[in-house]
């Protein structure tokens, strides 16, 4: 990939987690005025807003962060592939798809990302200091890691469920390479 492409691609990958991060926010019902979930908010809207008049939440999920990511992602790929050797050549059902994965596999990064992150600033953080991001951080992640913790034995004052629910979230990431993309490829041939 030419570094022009690079770039693009990774400020819209950046822009995609904004997207997913914002889903999170709402989906755990993070502190809304935080400065984090302010920024978010601000950074998304413009372009959540056209969609959620057009595509209604579900279940209490906010569909309409999901479809904006799913959308970002394929101008993602549409862009890479018009840098890279034109649009002669789309395949638009494996692009269809590798776009839904690639939100299924941005989330699970991000959240991954949020749970390392937490894990390590606790090592620094004084009791009783705050800092907004580590505090949306454990908001987005602790609802998880409870439910791990809870089913894990007394370790003596150590806390494994970051550990666990890490291991986990690559495993699932590394299945979903290895098993669906060689399946849409298939697929979509």
């Amino acid at each position: 990939m030419n570094p022009f492409a690079q770039l693009i691609s990774m400020l819209i990958g950046l822009y995609v987690s904004a997207i997913l991060l914002r889903f999170f926010l709402q989906y755990f019902r993070a502190d809304y005025y935080n400065p984090v979930s302010q920024f978010i908010i601000k950074i998304t809207d413009p372009l959540v807003k056209p969609i959620r008049r057009v595509v209604p939440g579900f279940g209490g999920i906010d569909l309409s962060t999901l479809i904006l990511a799913w959308l970002v992602i394929i101008v993602k790929y549409l862009f890479i592939q018009f840098i890279s050797s034109g649009i002669g050549n789309l395949n638009i059902a494996a692009l269809l798809l590798y776009s839904v994965i690639n939100v299924f596999e941005s989330a699970i990064g991000l959240y991954i990302f949020l749970i390392i992150v937490r894990a390590i600033a606790s090592w620094f953080m004084q009791p009783g200091q705050y800092n907004p991001v580590l505090a949306i951080f454990g908001q987005l992640t602790e609802p998880l890691l409870a439910k791990v913790r809870e089913k894990l034995p007394p370790t003596g004052g150590f806390d494994l469920s970051p550990m666990l629910v890490l291991i986990v979230l690559f495993f699932i990431n590394s299945s979903i390479s290895y098993y669906l993309y060689p399946l849409i490829a298939k697929l979509t041939s």
